[in-house]
């Protein structure tokens, strides 16, 4: 087989081009720093990395959305905190108040360390992210939720409650709703509460008040009342239902529940007893601070009455702080999940980078040894290729 003088030029040439290409994709490679500079050099790693940049842009999506969820449940876990503190403190002041003890200037300065507390309860429900936005306000967040007036307490918020994205398939409730917290408590004891009949001349009180079976509580009303030396409580109807003989400091026990009455009631002395209605936090502490600046220092009758309302207050502040205590413990549930993700988020993060880097990255001592030995077989081919091109029949023949 001959081979012409014009092949050898052109096979030649084209094989010094080729290697002359390599070596310059070589050296940008090295100049980047990548292995890839068109998706023609690895069709299929760079398919593969076009995939890994949209899975990279959704990680860190997520990661912006925990960051900002795990800060603003955080926000919320101080203000409920506060609310937690806030009444202990009032529970704290109504039994110091309601111990029979105290005059009327210091039940009046008990009421007013209440209206402090009262502030510090509207500053914790009016709580914000720092950005403008009310925690419990639900979607309406524009605006603080909760104000006072006198006829009682004005929310503006809803009880929509936005879920955060923090994974492809996986949203977390972002707070928790104002009414739910502050106004759907309870009066009383949660199932019942008391009060005294404003008729009332004697010195009983209702000492305690609580459900000894619930199962047996049939959530009616019924009257407890005292005449001759004796008890009887009547349901709706009129109807009798436990009787018996007045001693002060026994449990009177009927339909589930448990009263103990102190004090020296007078005849015709009565006490309601019915199911507890839906009262908000605030109204709660309102009422706590009428009762304490009621004047009850030269009137017996009227302390006792007073004492009967603080224990059925207290019975609503006790179970509102259960609540709360539930909240939180909610709360603390999704910070637990904001947190896991972001540790989740944050290790798929080094995942997908290193599987990019490894599509992607070049390998620098790889590719300077590379480019080393391209520019070395470069050179001796045009070494080559400049000698044997001078070569001739004639050269030989001379």
């Amino acid at each position: 087989m001959r081979v012409s003088t014009a092949d050898f030029y052109r096979q030649s040439i084209v094989s010094l081009q080729r290697q002359q290409s390599l070596a310059l994709q070589t050296q940008n490679q090295l100049s980047s720093g990548s292995k890839l500079q068109t998706a023609a050099d690895n069709p299929t790693g760079a398919a593969h990395g076009l995939s890994l940049d949209q899975t990279r842009v959704a990680n860190q999506r997520y990661t912006e959305n925990t960051k900002a969820l795990g800060e603003r449940l955080g926000l919320e876990e101080n203000a409920l905190s506060g609310v937690t503190e806030t009444l202990n403190r009032v529970r704290e002041r109504a039994l110091q108040g309601n111990g029979g003890t105290l005059g009327d200037s210091d039940r009046a300065s008990i009421a007013a360390d209440l209206r402090q507390s009262l502030d510090s309860l509207l500053d914790y429900a009016n709580a914000a992210d720092g950005e403008g936005r009310y925690l419990f306000a639900g979607s309406n967040d524009a605006s603080a939720p909760f104000s006072l007036s006198g006829g009682g307490t004005q929310f503006s918020g809803d009880d929509v409650i936005r879920q955060v994205q923090i994974g492809p398939n996986r949203a977390v409730q972002s707070s928790d709703g104002g009414a739910d917290v502050f106004l759907r408590q309870t009066s009383g004891n949660g199932t019942f509460s008391v009060a005294a009949t404003g008729a009332n001349t004697g010195t009983a009180t209702i000492a305690t008040a609580k459900v000894f079976d619930a199962a047996a509580w049939d959530g009616g009303s019924y009257v407890l009342s005292f005449a001759g030396g004796n008890y009887s409580v009547q349901d709706g109807g009129g109807n009798v239902v436990a009787s018996g003989a007045y001693t002060a400091g026994q449990s009177i026990r009927f339909k589930g529940a448990d009263l103990t009455v102190t004090g020296a009631p007078a005849d015709g002395d009565s006490f309601s007893i019915g199911p507890s209605q839906q009262q908000d936090l605030f109204q709660t502490v309102r009422d706590l601070i009428t009762l304490f600046e009621t004047p009850t220092a030269a009137n017996p009758a009227a302390r006792a009455k007073v004492q009967t309302g603080v224990l059925d207050k207290l019975g609503a502040l006790e179970t509102a702080q259960s609540k709360v205590i539930d909240v939180r413990a909610r709360l603390g549930a999704r910070l637990v999940a904001a947190e896991d993700a972001q540790n989740q988020l944050s290790s798929q993060l080094v995942k997908i980078d290193e599987a990019l880097s490894g599509i992607r990255d070049i390998d620098y001592a790889e590719a300077a040894s590379r480019l080393t030995q391209q520019l070395t077989g470069l050179q001796a081919a045009q070494q080559s290729f400049a000698k044997i091109q001078g070569l001739s029949l004639f050269n030989y023949l001379r």
